[in-house]
């Protein structure tokens, strides 16, 4: 049966990332339910993959002043969408609208919210969430966060749900769309297993990844195990932090290699892609301290990798519920505070906070210090994720001195012991902690009936005139007192 509807899915661009992939799954899967569609963009899809593109001029990130307006935007997209799919009736899918990328995106939004037109509006990301860069250019906008029975608010998360409905979201209108699981690259097994541990970390070394503690468990692992972060960083706010962890690990020669993939083998005469150091490694490692969705959770299920790192229940409580135990994780790595020094730590809190809170308009209250200071203490220790990058490094370079290494606690459900020691027993399991078969909630045919019942549900509904989410109400809940990192500014 034909759907009484086409799609058109917009996003600022198909660069390389995890929004392109996350298009290309939505563009097969209405592909395979026959859902006529067409893809929006400000730059052609890079991949070359032959997806239904059409590109907009003035949908790319554009931050200044002088662009088409948010009349012209619409104009031009819906002209694009007719050109290529007819006079019928669309809904829209919109990715990320709201980020602060380009501030005539965010107004386009409105203006179809008040036309009445059906509308997924999926955020990834948050301009409110540690991007205070990307707020300034939406901070005036009072028509953000629209609502109306036509339109649905998709979040990767239930906790990110969760913080729009507090802010005023009608819980109806708040969906739960997490990504598809595919397969990364296919991996043929080695025919001799690896001596030591070689721990794979497929990501960006962006400075929410926390790089730093890889290095802490470099100092503390079994001798010969290898820690190896896929990429460098390709926004160049993040490449002074990612060249500091690169020195170090010069300094150091601790077994900790940044940017391997096209650029490092991970054995003599093996292919330097990333193909080959998947198949070379014996674990998966994620030691992030903020995620949209958790790829990097479930990745290695399908791959049969066994992953250790860090919890983070904003995004693997969903996971839980689903019935999926990801890996071997732990929810914090515990230092004794005497190491970092707390007037040193209050007076890098106070500069860090108020920076970050003026940066969204907003004045440091002695709440927000006295709360914010409370929750990095942990009965005399701090959690190492949650220390600068210079911090960081004092503390592995007092282990590497070979003081005190037994001191390094990690903490499981309250429950604390020695990191070396559960290090030592963790590198030596090599199953994963769920097999691909558990992944069912996750699959692209489940992914396609959420887009499906989505769709159907914004275009059957009566139209109505949009209300909007009080766009303070939604800045509070992420910058509430108490919840403040250090590697998230």
């Amino acid at each position: 049966m034909t759907a009484p509807y086409s799609v058109a899915i917009v996003h600022y661009h198909l660069h390389r990332g995890g929004v392109t992939r996350v298009i290309h799954t939505a563009s097969r899967c209405l592909t395979e339910a026959g859902i006529p569609h067409v893809i929006l963009s400000g730059d052609a899809d890079e991949s070359g993959a032959k997806l239904p593109v059409q590109v907009v001029g003035g949908l790319g990130y554009g931050t200044e002043p002088g662009g088409p307006s948010a009349l012209q935007l619409v104009q031009a997209m819906r002209a694009a969408v007719s050109a290529t799919l007819g006079p019928g009736p669309v809904v829209w899918h919109v990715h990320n609208h709201s980020l602060g990328r380009n501030r005539a995106m965010a107004d386009a939004v409105a203006i179809l919210a008040e036309a009445g037109d059906p509308m997924i509006l999926q955020i990834h990301d948050f301009a409110e969430d540690g991007r205070s860069q990307n707020y300034e250019v939406i901070a005036g906008a009072e028509t953000l966060y629209p609502h109306s029975p036509r339109i649905r608010q998709a979040f990767l998360n239930s906790r990110d749900r969760g913080y729009l409905i507090a802010a005023g979201l009608p819980a109806a209108r708040a969906a739960l769309l997490p990504n598809a699981i595919t397969a990364p690259a296919s991996v043929k097994p080695l025919e001799k297993v690896p001596e030591s541990p070689l721990v794979i970390y497929p990501v960006r070394g962006i400075r929410r990844k926390n790089l730093g503690e890889l290095f802490l468990l470099a100092a503390l692992s079994p001798k010969g195990t290898r820690y190896a972060v896929t990429l460098g960083p390709d926004n160049v706010r993040w490449q002074a932090v990612h060249e500091e962890w690169m020195a170090f690990a010069e300094d150091t020669q601790l077994p900790v290699m940044l940017d391997v993939v096209g650029r490092l083998s991970p054995s003599p005469k093996a292919p330097r892609s990333y193909a080959s150091w998947l198949r070379h490694s014996t674990h998966a490692i994620t030691t992030s301290v903020s995620e949209g969705f958790g790829l990097g959770f479930l990745e290695p299920i399908i791959v049969g990798k066994p992953l250790l790192g860090r919890n983070l229940p904003a995004v693997t409580n969903d996971f839980s519920e689903a019935g999926i135990v990801p890996g071997r994780l732990y929810d914090r790595l515990l230092v004794p505070a005497s190491w970092v020094g707390m007037e040193t730590l209050r007076q890098r809190l106070v500069r860090s906070l108020r920076m970050t809170l003026e940066a969204y308009g907003q004045a440091m209250s002695n709440e927000h210090l006295e709360r914010s200071f409370a929750a990095m203490l942990h009965r005399g220790h701090l959690d190492f994720g949650n220390l600068p990058e210079d911090l960081q490094r004092q503390v592995i370079h007092r282990i590497l001195a070979g003081e005190d290494e037994d001191n390094v606690l990690v903490e499981i459900r309250a429950e604390t012991q020695p990191l070396k020691a559960w290090l030592r027993r963790t590198l030596k399991q090599t199953t994963p902690t769920a097999k691909p078969q558990d992944l069912a909630a996750y699959t692209t045919e489940a992914y396609g009936a959420r887009l499906q019942q989505l769709y159907q549900a914004v275009f059957e509904a009566s139209p109505a005139a949009p209300e909007y989410v009080p766009k303070h109400k939604v800045l509070n809940r992420f910058l509430k007192p108490g919840s403040f990192h250090f590697l998230c500014t």
